[in-house]
């Protein structure tokens, strides 16, 4: 596993009694699970034959930003609402144990999905048009959810966009200052946010996963599997193309024909135009602001996730006040 600041490093009695506890099985085999950089993930098999995902958030007193507290409630939420909502193929969660009496941090237990994460695959160039389609699809589906609050829900929602967006940068200057650093290009960004108020107050509310990365979705016999919806919250479905085409350093207009296949399917199209450039520009901040506080309390500054951090961070801002 990457090496991290917050994963929580289970016991394997932990483990086997979290497992005993919950009535799942006698557990045969733990191996550490994936490459997040925040929770701590298992494979744990039991003597069913039977293998499971465990994900453990950072543990009792570890430095996390605020809207990363209690995050992984969210992340249960959210796949609940995948589930109820859409036919998407994601992990059913089989426990959810927060009351941190056998591990001690919040954990939960789901079905451990088949396949390769996205990057890890060796695509043909039609092979990767379906998966980038059906990622787009996914996207459709999810804004179909409608909620008549936006923001995280760990931190309290708010009427518009433009309170959550204000309140989810706030939080993040205010973290940054509380680590012992200064952020000028999240004060400009909160400002760019009062610039265009009467924009984001016009903004619909929609499930948004803010994440969809290539390590998030699993790949297998033509079909995808999206995992760890963690950072998701209610807000502005624009902010969902970050994760499209050539990615987040380039302005919405660089994703014409993402648009064109999310429009083919979706209830609401999103149409090219200042406004959504703007909300989209908004958006990147947000990304760039997280990138640039998180790595304060991740990695160390010789670290390369720190560096990426750093180089990241800047390129989104740059594009994104150039359009601001």
């Amino acid at each position: 596993m990457i090496n991290s600041k917050t994963k929580y490093e289970a016991t394997l009695e932990e483990i086997w009694e979290l497992f005993s506890f919950h009535k799942l099985g006698n557990v045969t085999g733990i191996a550490p699970l994936g490459n997040g950089e925040f929770n701590a993930a298992y494979k744990v098999t039991c003597d069913s034959g039977d293998s499971f995902a465990l994900k453990i958030a950072p543990p009792e007193g570890a430095t996390v930003l605020t809207y990363e507290k209690n995050m992984m409630e969210s992340e249960v939420f959210w796949y609940k609402k995948m589930h109820e909502n859409t036919d998407i193929l994601c992990p059913k969660v089989y426990v959810a144990d927060f009351s941190k009496s056998i591990i001690k941090s919040n954990c939960f237990v789901m079905q451990m999905m088949e396949g390769e994460p996205l990057w890890a695959v060796n695509f043909s160039e039609s092979e990767y048009e379906n998966v980038q389609r059906q990622k787009i699809e996914m996207l459709t589906k999810i804004h179909r959810i409608t909620n008549d609050k936006f923001g995280y829900r760990q931190t309290g929602l708010h009427d518009t966009w433009y309170d959550a967006l204000k309140s989810m940068a706030g939080n993040l200057v205010s973290d940054c200052k509380a680590l012992g650093y200064e952020t000028p290009d999240g004060e400009r960004f909160i400002a760019y946010i009062d610039k265009h108020v009467e924009i984001l107050k016009k903004v619909p509310c929609r499930m948004v996963n803010f994440d969809l990365w290539d390590s998030n979705v699993l790949y297998k016999d033509g079909k995808i599997c999206w995992i760890d919806p963690e950072r998701g919250f209610w807000g502005d479905p624009v902010a969902d193309f970050i994760t499209l085409g050539p990615g987040q350093k380039t302005p919405l207009s660089s994703k014409g024909k993402d648009l064109e296949t999310y429009n083919e399917t979706a209830d609401e199209k999103i149409v090219l135009t200042s406004e959504t450039e703007i909300r989209y520009a908004l958006a990147v901040c947000l990304l760039a602001l997280i990138e640039e506080v998180e790595k304060y309390v991740r990695y160390e500054p010789d670290e390369p996730n720190y560096i990426r951090n750093t180089v990241d961070a800047r390129e989104m801002y740059d594009m994104a006040f150039d359009i601001l």
